[in-house]
């Protein structure tokens, strides 16, 4: 959320003379430091017929996004037979949840200071769930106090402007926070959403599409992945038939095998895979596989690895039996270093203070360099282990063309229907893998977020969500939710919003700074799936 207020000055008069614009020039030039200040005035905007007006609002106007924005308004506005003018009742019936929780200072003006009509205005702005200021700042005569066309305020006015926006500025922060935090439309809303984590319902929001990502806030809890295995096995069945995994497509391949009935030692390929998917439950889902895939023999479910590095931690132990005993000896030395990064990458053992200060890339090419040319193959998978670790995160990793390469992998699956597992800033449709996805195959690409509100991962407690964040709403509105964010889910939805994010960096001291915020989050995702409380999965034991 921006720290910068934003505040709209509205001019109510239209006829011509008029001093309206005037005014506002004035009031605009007051404002506080750090707010950005728009002016809607209402001589140039053109609002559509009153006969297409609707109860709560109607169509968008040229100026509903202005509104929307807003978090604080300034209304000038002159007094006409007792009351405001016309033009302004019409921008307030006009719009709806453009004013509503939001704050609003009215600059009257007239012979006597246009105090009715800021009085007329006070319940209409209150019906439209808006707070006014107590401080008005009434313009008596203001068209006597010109001077080359510039409003000159009387004694005072200057201050009690001055007043009045500080007071503005402290109802908008507020107002701003409480609408992020515990917005009220959107805790409605949420309190009439399925209230469970059912993989049918789920399917049904997002099966329509060709590929689905299915993304979870963090790889350590079982409740999430579960979330994941289960709307799978419901995609499988509404004819999705290839799970893509973002690992290295040689270790995949051996799960490919593995759930196709080939003789594969499960376990030890997946102890070949990125550290956060050796868990009991990926095995339990590749079991399941191998189950179905027996059922259907003519119809099988392939699993593919869409990572760029192909170098297992086998590999190493490959160069060794490749290489003479002197130089495995010193190579093996180098080795017991840089293959941990198969378990935590080279970022993560820096932030724990385990790395040992040499970048990695650097003993690998040692190794490459004591090698000598053993062989052909020990030399080709060298180069490999060099560029790996000369492609980690912190060293060369580039995350925009990685991201791209990841897309295209899973976009040369179709036409087969493809179920895309990851994290979920990831598979989100507005950046990284899935923004290509989307721009690719817009609406036949779907994304679903799958978070919880807290619980244990990685042996460490996670505590509550912060205030505000996307889980802290979610925990608010009491226990599990499946969230759709298509056609009918409230305008709060279409704000950033804060999202928690464990990675293997987490650390439960420092939660706030593990959260991503999402421009929108109905632009990065197509559902939500919340599950209040998580428990750790279930590490494969070497």
């Amino acid at each position: 959320m921006s720290q910068q207020l934003e505040f709209v000055v509205v001019v109510a008069s239209v006829r011509e003379p008029r001093i309206g614009r005037t005014i506002a020039d004035w009031v605009v030039a007051q404002m506080p430091g750090g707010v950005r200040v728009r002016l809607v005035d209402l001589a140039e905007v053109e609002l559509p017929p009153d006969a297409d007006l609707r109860p709560g609002g109607g169509v968008r106007t040229p100026v509903s996004d202005v509104l929307a924005a807003a978090d604080g308004f300034v209304i000038v506005t002159p007094e006409y037979n007792h009351a405001y003018p016309a033009t302004l009742k019409r921008l307030l019936d006009w719009h709806y949840g453009e004013w509503m929780f939001k704050a609003a200072t009215v600059v009257p003006y007239g012979v006597r200071g246009g105090l009715l009509a800021g009085e007329h205005l006070r319940p209409v702005l209150a019906e439209l769930s808006m707070v006014t200021t107590r401080r008005m700042v009434a313009l008596h005569a203001p068209w006597a106090h010109l001077s080359e066309g510039r409003y000159t305020p009387s004694s005072g006015e200057d201050v009690a402007l001055g007043e009045a926006l500080r007071e503005l500025t402290w109802w908008a922060r507020a107002l701003r926070r409480a609408r992020h935090d515990h917005p009220y439309e959107l805790l409605d809303w949420l309190g009439a959403q399925r209230a469970d984590t059912d993989a049918e319902a789920l399917t049904d929001l997002v099966g329509h599409a060709s590929v689905v990502g299915l993304g979870t806030g963090t790889r350590g809890g079982r409740e999430t992945f579960a979330v994941v295995t289960r709307a799978t096995q419901e995609l499988v069945a509404r004819g999705f038939r290839v799970i893509a995994i973002l690992d290295n497509p040689r270790v995949v391949e051996l799960y490919d095998r593995y759930v196709r009935g080939e003789d594969v030692d499960v376990e030890a390929a997946l102890h070949q895979a990125w550290g956060p998917w050796r868990t009991e439950e990926m095995r339990e889902a590749l079991d399941s596989l191998r189950r179905r895939n027996a059922d259907h023999p003519g119809d099988p479910v392939r699993v593919v690895g869409v990572g760029g590095s192909a170098v297992r931690p086998a590999d190493y132990d490959r160069v060794l039996d490749l290489v003479a005993a002197p130089e495995a000896a010193k190579i093996r030395e180098l080795f017991e270093v840089i293959r941990t990064a198969h378990d935590n990458g080279e970022h993560v053992q820096r932030a724990q203070g385990t790395h040992p200060g040499i970048p990695f890339v650097e003993l690998a090419r040692e190794a490459r360099a004591i090698a000598g040319g053993a062989s052909a193959e020990a030399d080709g998978l060298l180069d490999a282990i060099v560029e790996h670790h000369a492609n980690a995160i912190g060293v060369g990793y580039d995350v925009a063309r990685e991201e791209r390469a990841a897309a295209e992998r899973v976009l040369a699956l179709r036409p087969a229907r493809v179920v895309l597992w990851e994290g979920s800033a990831h598979v989100a449709a507005d950046a990284m893998m899935g923004g290509h996805l989307r721009a690719e195959l817009g609406e036949a690409y779907a994304a679903v977020h799958v978070t919880f509100g807290h619980g244990q991962v990685h042996g460490v407690d996670v505590p509550p969500p912060v205030p505000g964040s996307l889980e802290d709403v979610l925990l608010a509105a009491g226990g599990a939710r499946t969230l759709p964010l298509g056609d009918g889910a409230p305008a709060a939805l279409h704000a950033p919003w804060r999202t928690r994010l464990i990675s293997g960096l987490y650390d439960p001291a420092r939660d706030s700074e593990h959260y991503h915020e999402v421009r929108s989050l109905r632009g990065a995702y197509d559902a939500v799936v919340f599950v209040p409380e998580i428990s750790p999965v279930r590490m494969l034991v070497a």
